[in-house]
């Protein structure tokens, strides 16, 4: 019975830790501006961050969706596992991937930028929410 309680206080005191992190993690990169999001895309291994920045860059040129919708755009070249594991923590499965967070939550993903720019330059909604 004592090592029972000591594996659930074990367990409880590293799930406790998962959500601290992620709370801290999400605390940082929400949108502080309502109606306005935060985005994350972390390219690929096999494409050049040039070409990828170059792709952003292209699509949503236009200024009122920098100046209306966005609040944030953070291009990384790798997926951070300090000082968070993002790849854990935002459950990020395959690369290229669009994360988009409001003041409060992931909103949407996608690895697909053509279903990012759909999402950005329409009203916010799309069939591919996050779950």
């Amino acid at each position: 019975m004592r090592k029972f309680l000591i594996f659930m206080f074990g367990m409880f005191v590293l799930l406790a830790g998962c959500s601290s992190e992620k709370e801290k993690l999400m605390d940082e990169i929400t949108s502080e501006v309502e109606g306005r999001y935060s985005v994350l895309a972390f390219k690929s291994e096999k494409d050049s961050g040039e070409a990828f920045q170059n792709e952003i860059n292209q699509r949503f040129s236009d200024p009122e969706v920098w100046e209306n919708r966005l609040y944030s755009f953070n291009i990384l070249k790798r997926v951070p596992d300090e000082p968070y594991d993002y790849k854990k923590l935002l459950n990020i499965e395959e690369l290229p991937q669009f994360i988009v967070i409001d003041t409060e939550e992931i909103v949407f993903r996608t690895a697909h930028i053509e279903d990012l720019e759909s999402f950005l330059l329409g009203d916010g909604q799309h069939s591919s929410h996050e779950h």
